[in-house]
């Protein structure tokens, strides 16, 4: 769960940023805790511990979002709203914040920063040690359990040993491309933003792999410790595999 909080001096902002924001995916998480129209009223009634996004105006009265961020925010994700691109620098410097978005506010960009840059480093509890086992809902009415550090890849393709997905399903695959669980009825997108703050990534629309088993990557060839398959990235996921695969490993 992602707890934001939105500060902007103008209402009817508040207003549009809330909405799109709630129409985003309910795998995200995220829960609008409060808005404030005043920076003043935000520093004096925000609690640290309710919230994990500051999601701030950058330019506002009595304190700008630097000055409430740094009064409210010590240790918290922040991403900043603002119509003057010049500033960006400044902000940067003085803050190590998660985003910055020009208004009118862009959901698309906003839900980039949210995936790469908020979720799995807010959730830190969805670091799992090993040997532990991780439910995940299915639907409304499934529930599936696994164990991630087991699991090699997630396919729908029909091309791995004997098994075949039904249509809108996946299987989980095990070291030496054993299966772990088949037909699993969920859609490889939708399973993907709930397993990515566990170290999986979608590498093209047919596959989810643990990076935590990755071998070697060359250029958009992909191969997996204990697994005989050869994956190809896609080319819309290369340069987020290539992100994600050097922010893991610190390369």
């Amino acid at each position: 769960m992602i707890r934001y909080i939105l500060v902007d001096d103008d209402p009817n902002i508040l207003e549009r940023v809330k909405a799109k924001i709630d129409s985003l995916p309910k795998e995200y998480e995220l829960q609008h805790k409060k808005s404030f129209d005043s920076s003043k009223k935000a520093y004096q009634e925000i609690n640290e511990d309710d919230f994990d996004l500051l999601i701030v105006d950058f330019e506002m009265p009595v304190y700008n979002g630097i000055e409430l961020a740094q009064k409210i925010a010590n240790g918290k994700k922040i991403i900043f709203l603002t119509g003057e691109s010049n500033r960006e620098k400044q902000v940067i410097n003085n803050l190590d914040i998660s985003g910055y978005l020009s208004k009118p506010f862009d959901i698309e960009e906003f839900e980039a920063i949210i995936k790469n840059k908020i979720i799995g480093k807010i959730n830190r509890n969805n670091t799992l040690k090993k040997g532990e086992r991780l439910t995940i809902a299915i639907g409304i009415n499934q529930d599936i359990g696994f164990y991630p550090d087991e699991t090699c890849y997630i396919s729908t393709s029909r091309n791995i040993k004997k098994y075949q997905s039904n249509k809108n399903c996946v299987h989980f695959f095990g070291e030496q491309d054993d299966v772990i669980a088949t037909n699993v009825r969920i859609s490889i997108n939708e399973l993907s933003k709930k397993l990515e703050p566990f170290g999986f990534e979608k590498i093209n629309q047919s596959t989810i792999v643990n990076l935590s088993k990755m071998d070697k990557r060359n250029n958009k060839e992909l191969t997996l410790l204990g697994s005989e398959e050869e994956f190809t990235i896609g080319d819309n996921e290369k340069k987020g595999i290539v992100s994600r695969i050097r922010t893991l490993f610190g390369v």
